[in-house]
């Protein structure tokens, strides 16, 4: 970050002496440092967050006041938001009298316990930390359950997004290059746009329970402590959404080979630890419950949409920025291979996930 940038954020922040900082490379969208100061003494670790230009504010707002509402709640996993000195818990830096001419948000965050294992990438955790995270996206739901979100601002659900996604990518079509990710998204794109389809009618969608979904909850944004999840972050993608597809989004990044033959395959038997989980844990604290008959039937689909939604996602990623094509060639072949298999057992997904219910 530019020396001015940092004297920008100890000018907002009353956390004392700057002594070292990191910048992470496990973030895509917004840039994170690690930060440790010294105020009176004593040391102390945070996460300064570099909020991508062009991210609304309203949206900031929604996952600050999602985060306070887990920590008023009794959830103790998620971070917590340091307040500015202007007791904010995000500001807007960059005008001309700062000397930056790019205007962006930061906010900073408490450090959570535990290691970073793992990585959407590469999500093959133990099979207890699997199990473990399962029962921890349950008391996320539970805890969060009928929290409304803020006045005035209310993001699209995934199944409304899902429908303007083969508009958007056909744009992207026409104005691919010639590296090796333009070939094989122009060879793939018929195939691609054919795989919309089958997703569960907007009566059944809406009558599914909805709470605020974490949306990325992935090995890589959890950390674990003796094969235990012991923090939750990144909610930037937090929405008022289906609560199945949240629980399908989850089991797309834990149950999803990534290596050799394998890749792109869902491997059952983690499906079946991950659901086991998530609906001994989800019966036991009674409040949403576990997921029921209709969530289970389009738990499928909900899988599928969770891939299409990081197709997505890869495609405008690499055509909005400077992005490497053969990293992501590579995350794009996985997902369309899990498209495919996804098309060839589905009827086998079907019946080992309808054992689950309670």
């Amino acid at each position: 970050m530019p020396k001015n940038r940092w004297k920008i954020f100890l000018d907002h922040y009353d956390l004392g002496q700057l002594i070292h900082t990191k910048r992470s490379n496990r973030g895509y969208i917004n840039i994170t440092y690690e930060i440790e100061t010294l105020k009176d003494g004593k040391m102390n670790r945070h996460f300064l967050r570099i909020y991508r230009k062009g991210t609304l504010e309203e949206k900031i707002m929604f996952e600050h006041a999602l985060l306070n509402e887990l920590f008023i709640r009794g959830f103790e996993i998620s971070p917590r938001l340091i307040p500015s000195k202007s007791d904010k818990t995000y500001v807007m830096v960059g005008n001309q009298t700062t000397g930056d001419p790019e205007e962006y948000y930061m906010s900073v965050f408490s450090c959570l316990p535990g290691k970073d294992k793992y990585s959407w990438d590469d999500p093959i955790c133990t099979y207890k930390e699997l199990s473990n995270a399962a029962k921890i996206l349950a008391l996320y739901h539970n805890t969060i359950f009928e929290w409304k979100g803020i006045t005035g601002w209310k993001d699209q659900r995934n199944i409304e997004k899902i429908l303007l996604m083969p508009k958007q990518w056909r744009g992207y079509s026409r104005s691919a290059g010639t590296s090796p990710f333009d070939h094989y998204f122009l060879e793939q794109f018929d195939y691609l746009v054919k795989a919309f389809q089958n997703f569960p009618k907007n009566s059944f969608y809406n009558s599914m329970p909805h709470l605020v979904v974490h949306g990325d909850y992935h090995p890589g944004n959890l950390k674990f402590q003796d094969e235990e999840v012991s923090g939750v972050f990144d909610f930037d993608w937090s929405k008022i959404d289906a609560r199945s597809f949240d629980v399908g989004c989850a089991i797309f990044f834990f149950c999803t080979a990534w290596e050799g033959n394998l890749d792109g395959t869902l491997l059952l038997h983690r499906v079946d630890s991950f659901l086991e989980a998530y609906q001994g844990a989800a019966k036991e604290m009674k409040r949403i419950g576990p997921l029921n008959r209709l969530e289970l039937e389009y738990l499928p689909e909900m899988i599928h949409m969770s891939n299409l939604s990081i197709i997505d996602w890869i495609i405008s990623e690499f055509y909005s920025t400077n992005a490497n094509p053969q990293k992501y060639l590579y995350y794009l072949q996985h997902s369309v291979r899990l498209i495919r298999w996804l098309e060839g057992h589905r009827d086998q997904l079907y019946e080992r996930i309808m054992k689950h219910r309670k």
